[in-house]
């Protein structure tokens, strides 16, 4: 019997413990209450001119929102497409992959992989050697027409001896003064003043 008058006491106790707690909430929540009801009634009134005013931000918002979820709508339209284009991508990779297996098996297998073998090349020459021999081809070059007589001149020397010239033409002497005279063969001569 001490356990069913345990018992009672516990329910006793529990009974008076939320008769308290009632009559002390209660006016707490009343006045929770009424300033939740002053908060949407002032909410209420400004909720038009505010939302007035933030309409732009509302719209611009609205507009960012669309813009960012456009390739995702876009995405979900062409599913079947993205499902198509993926799975051709694994199979030409696999199809690629073993292509290059089979291949690089085959050229190990038949001896194809080795370098061949190079022919030997004379070495190349630098340009230091070039240089050389293009200055030595000039002076060449050179050296006879200092040497030789003018083509003007009545004698040509052949073989050691002194003969004379196969033709003669009139024109090779006009040609050789054309050349002589020139802008940049004269020479510029100041005046004098004669104010001193």
């Amino acid at each position: 019997m001490s356990a069913m008058a345990e018992h009672e006491q516990w329910q006793v106790a529990l009974a008076w413990s939320v008769t308290v707690l009632w009559y002390i909430c209660w006016p707490i929540g009343i006045i929770l209450y009424y300033l939740v009801f002053v908060a949407i009634f002032l909410a209420k009134l400004l909720y038009r001119p505010v939302g007035f005013l933030l309409q732009p931000i509302v719209y611009l918002g609205r507009f960012t929102a669309a813009c960012i979820a456009a390739p995702f709508q876009l995405l979900a339209r062409l599913e079947t497409l993205y499902i198509y284009l993926g799975i051709a991508a694994l199979v030409g990779l696999g199809i690629g992959f073993g292509v290059s297996y089979v291949y690089g098996s085959l050229a190990r297998l038949l001896r194809f992989d080795r370098e061949p073998e190079k022919p030997s090349r004379k070495p190349t020459r630098t340009a230091k050697h070039y240089r050389e021999t293009k200055r030595k081809v000039k002076v060449a070059a050179e050296t006879p027409r200092i040497s030789s007589p003018p083509l003007s001149s009545p004698e040509i020397v052949t073989a050691g001896t002194i003969s004379p010239p196969l033709y003669v033409s009139a024109s090779d002497g006009i040609r050789k003064a054309r050349r002589t005279r020139g802008l940049l063969n004269q020479i510029i001569r100041e005046e004098a003043d004669s104010d001193f």
